[in-house]
């Protein structure tokens, strides 16, 4: 099934209709040669023809149906030289509405299989984000009590503030004190498993090369691969220790981290995997500053988080490709106390999924709520739990728009109007 779906995925246009003539032909010419009957006609096997046509339809579309009834009618008219208008209108008539059945199914799957990757993404983000949040309460526990930071938050400084190479760097040196790291090599790499750019890390002396045996495995297995205890003894004749893929949130190899020099001790399966999710989560928050800043197609919301507007793009996108749709909804108020009543809702009522972010203008305060997969019935819901939150204040003292992700110029228009 796998090979199918794969194959009639990357099938042309022009290739299944030249795929549904050869099959259309060898059908109508079993049918004539088969039969009894002297004179065939298309109405004469009207069940196999029909069950023929939906099978065609219902698997290739409405083109695929109307070519291979054309098929069918001229070979008739071949053998038999007679041709019924009324009984092909019949047929195209059913033609049609397998056709139309086609289109919703395939909609329909497009639409679930969009919905199911993104929220394997989202696991995955937060996954890395929740794995980054266990690492720095583990360095804390360990002594990081006297820093003023933890690693999540300096992954996140470090995305703000930095060159992609600085940030890797400075990230490198806290490795060092972290878990004993000495030397390492970061490739970063594009779709075809090339080097974009290489950071030597320590006292690295490695040089990137694709055959190498763990490189290969990893880039195949997109797993670490590490040196075995079993093989604890070639450390000293084999340069890399462990060859670690860096994926993003679709599992997708953006670079590989290769540990060159690691203390004994700390070099252990926990550690590699605590190194490994921390590059990825730095990788994804640099990612979301790129985003923000290559796609200024929401020029209101520049002030925003960058991986909120890392998912209002990616939303839009899904929504102009699958038209799978998402909400939005924006609270508006100048009463500090509202605030406060929103500031409490957000941190204990919403949803994992749910995203928010607050734009300040003047005495103006834009809570923006970003709803993934939810319709405008999710958002008006969505609207009356927030309007319970307020229930002593005044209409007056705070506004509420909502909008679906495809009409979110009204909240860019709206934010503009007080941003004068």
């Amino acid at each position: 099934m796998d090979f199918l779906k794969k194959r009639f995925k990357n099938e042309t246009t022009l290739s299944i209709i030249w795929e549904t003539v050869l099959i259309s032909v060898t059908f109508i010419s079993l049918v004539y040669f088969i039969s009894t009957d002297i004179e065939v006609k298309l109405d004469s096997f009207q069940d196999i023809a029909l069950l023929f046509l939906a099978l065609i339809t219902l698997f290739n579309g409405t083109l695929s149906g109307v070519t291979a009834l054309s098929v069918l009618t001229f070979g008739l008219y071949f053998f038999s030289f007679t041709f019924d208008m009324r009984v092909f209108l019949e047929y195209l008539v059913f033609v049609l509405l397998f056709g139309e059945f086609h289109f919703h199914f395939k909609r329909k799957g497009k639409e679930d299989k969009e919905e199911k990757n993104y929220l394997k993404e989202k696991f995955r983000e937060l996954s890395n984000a929740f794995f980054a949040l266990k690492v720095s309460h583990d360095q804390l526990e360990k002594g990081y009590l006297l820093k003023p930071v933890t690693l999540r938050t300096l992954i996140i400084d470090l995305s703000l503030d930095d060159t992609s190479k600085n940030a890797y760097i400075k990230l490198f040196e806290t490795f060092e004190e972290a878990f004993s790291l000495k030397s390492a090599l970061f490739c970063e790499l594009n779709d075809d498993f090339e080097t974009k750019s290489v950071i030597p890390l320590g006292e690295s002396t490695f040089r990137y090369d694709e055959s190498h045996p763990m490189i290969d495995k990893a880039l195949n297995s997109k797993k670490a691969v590490f040196l075995s205890q079993s093989e604890i003894t070639m450390m000293e004749k084999e340069p890399a220790l462990a060859v670690l893929p860096i994926l993003d949130s679709k599992e997708n190899i953006k670079a590989l981290f290769i540990i060159e020099k690691m203390d004994f001790l700390e070099f252990n399966m926990d550690n590699i995997l605590k190194i490994q999710i921390l590059l990825e989560y730095l990788t994804q928050e640099l990612s979301y500053n790129e985003i923000k800043a290559s796609l200024p197609k929401h020029k209101a919301f520049s002030r925003l988080d960058a991986r909120f507007v890392f998912e209002i793009n990616r939303l839009s996108s899904m929504y102009e490709r699958y038209s799978v749709v998402s909400a939005f909804v924006l609270v508006h108020t100048a009463n500090p106390a509202i605030s406060l009543v929103i500031e409490d809702f957000r941190q204990k009522k919403m949803r994992l999924l749910d995203m928010v972010d607050t734009m300040k203008i003047n005495k103006n305060v834009f809570f923006l709520f970003l709803l993934p997969l939810e319709r405008v019935s999710g958002a008006v819901s969505f609207k009356r739990r927030i309007d319970k939150e307020l229930t002593g204040f005044s209409d007056d003292e705070y506004k509420i728009l909502i909008t679906q992700i495809n009409e979110i110029q009204k909240i860019q228009h709206w934010i503009s109007e007080y941003d004068q």
